[in-house]
């Protein structure tokens, strides 16, 4: 039998390294987009020892659409795609720009999802039961978002625009929904609090708070990684596509998200980034 193609984009540690696990033992081709070398390599060793052999790696700055162009070039040549899994997230606290001058948060957390999923639209329609997942989270209720200011150009608020992100990380998913409603099975996740690195790289001294809070009260990657995996694969959640889903449950997302006009205006501005269409 053939297998099934899985692209997840995203981080090779914590949950998504259990998420990766997860599909490769289960008889997927698992096709990673991730930016640290480092962490490539040691993902690769982890299944040459194990003799899995159902993988490919993709190394590219998630900030620079030239460098994700390159992985999608290759992924065209895919005959399906039966899983894409948008999960890179990144926060900066201090505001950093891409080569195009566009604000990192923004098209790291968003962007870049858009880009790549777009890209490979048409594979993903053709493929029966295919199912697209953007990882989100409860702080898109938090979100201050002006699409007429993505770069934060009098003040930058780090939180507010990873806030902001994962609100459009929703926007979009909707949008999805309402322009392939029967072609394409899609959903947004907050998939909770993971014990995991996030945010480590920011340097402050609430850290250590944060990583105790974390150890003692949030979820094991493992089980994130179960829940997610079954949103994927199990056949009862073809039933709910376009939904926002917590706690493994269907769950209402923020009134803002189910603006239609913020869903299409969105869209617009991020074919525009990216000189599509």
């Amino acid at each position: 039998m053939k297998k099934k193609n899985f692209i997840f984009k995203g981080g090779t540690s914590g949950f998504g390294l259990n998420l990766l696990k997860k599909f490769v033992n289960n008889g997927f081709f698992v096709h990673v987009i991730a930016k640290d070398n480092i962490k490539i390599n040691h993902l690769s060793d982890y299944f040459h020892k194990r003799d899995l052999k159902s993988f490919n790696f993709y190394q590219a700055d998630l900030a620079e659409a030239n460098e994700l162009s390159k992985s999608i070039l290759q992924l065209k040549n895919l005959n399906t795609i039966d899983v894409l899994i948008n999960n890179a997230g990144a926060l900066f606290l201090k505001k950093e720009l891409n080569s195009k001058g566009l604000e990192k948060t923004f098209v790291v957390n968003y962007l870049s999802h858009f880009f790549l999923t777009v890209s490979l639209i048409d594979l993903i329609r053709k493929t029966r039961n295919s199912r697209i997942l953007n990882i989100s989270s409860w702080v898109h209720e938090l979100a201050k978002l002006n699409l007429n200011d993505i770069n934060f150009s009098e003040r930058y608020n780090g939180v507010v625009a990873y806030n902001n992100s994962k609100l459009m990380n929703i926007l979009f998913s909707y949008k999805i929904n309402r322009v392939y409603a029967n072609s394409i099975n899609n959903y947004a996740i907050h998939p909770g609090w993971i014990n995991t690195n996030f945010g480590n790289y920011n340097q402050s001294a609430p850290r250590i708070l944060v990583k105790i809070a974390r150890f003692l009260f949030a979820k094991k990657p493992s089980n994130v990684a179960n829940e997610i995996y079954s949103l994927c694969t199990n056949e009862k959640y073809l039933n709910f596509s376009g939904k926002y889903f917590e706690k493994h449950q269907v769950a209402k997302s923020s009134n803002k998200s189910y603006r239609e006009d913020l869903q299409d205006e969105l869209w617009r501005k991020s074919l525009n980034f990216l000189k599509i269409g």
